[in-house]
This record gives C-alpha cells, structure tokens and sequence, in this order.
C-alpha cells in the first residue's frame, strides 16, 4: 500500500513542478496570473492569466521524459476533460460578472528530464470555440517553445 501511495504523490508532485514552471513561463511573456487551480463545481482550470485584453484559461500538462514513450502530454487531454474546463470557465465567467473580454483556452506542455525541466510548449487556442476554425483549416493555434 506503501508503494501506491508514494507512486501518487509523485505524480501530484509532478504536475505542481510543472505548473509552477507553466506560471513563470507566462509571467516571463507578460501575462498577469488571475488565478491558479481555480476549483468551481463543473471542473478545475489550472491557470487564469490576462494576456492584453485576453482572458486566458490554461490547462498544464506534464510528462517525465522518457525513452521510446510519446513526447506529447497533450494527448492526455481528452473531449470530456475539454468539455470541464470549459464549463468551469463560463462560472468563472460569470462569478466575476460576465465582463465582455474575449477569452481563449490554451495548453501548455511540459516536460522534465531526471535533471529537471527539459522543454515546454505553449499552444494559444488549443480548444474551445476557436476549435471549429481547426476544422476548416484556418487555425488560430500558435505553438510556441522556449527552449528554441
């Protein structure tokens, strides 16, 4: 039972790092931190930044490297986990009164290397209503990596 238990706080561990480094990453590129794991009843967004006029809501996805594994922790984010953040960003929405900004919904890879943070990717309008212009072929989704 030991081992079960040391195995999960790891991987809470993990994903508190790679938020940590997922904030000072949009710090450094300007954006102001609203909120971090915002809890409402429909779902959890991990950041709350203002880019500009933007509300941004970001979910954080974080991965160890590892040999022969896929390098995308984006591939864990699935439709229904979409679907929770973004009907826990329309309470946030509306719990700060509705106010008529735009907003978007982005993703944010990270991955750390047994000697720490390896590589990390900002994808802007990764899902949300920009998703139906992903479709067409017109996608707003800018990957950005600041490793580069």
């Amino acid at each position: 039972m030991k081992n079960f238990l040391r195995a999960k706080a790891a991987h809470i561990r993990l994903g508190a790092a790679g938020e940590r480094a997922a904030v000072r990453m949009l710090e450094d590129a300007g954006y102001d931190i609203l909120a971090r794991d915002c809890r409402m009843r429909s779902g959890e967004i991990d950041i709350v930044a203002r880019d500009g006029l933007c509300l941004v809501f970001a979910e954080v996805k974080t991965r160890r490297l590892r040999k022969n594994a896929e390098l995308s922790p984006g591939t864990n984010l699935r439709t229904a986990q979409k679907r929770r953040i973004y009907r826990a960003a329309l309470a946030y929405m509306k719990k700060i009164g509705k106010p008529p900004v735009p907003y978007r919904f982005d993703l944010i890879e990270v991955i750390f290397s047994r000697f720490g943070l390896f590589s990390m990717y900002h994808w802007k309008a990764n899902f949300g209503r920009k998703n139906a212009e992903r479709k067409t072929g017109n996608s707003g989704t800018v990957s950005v990596n600041y490793f580069d």
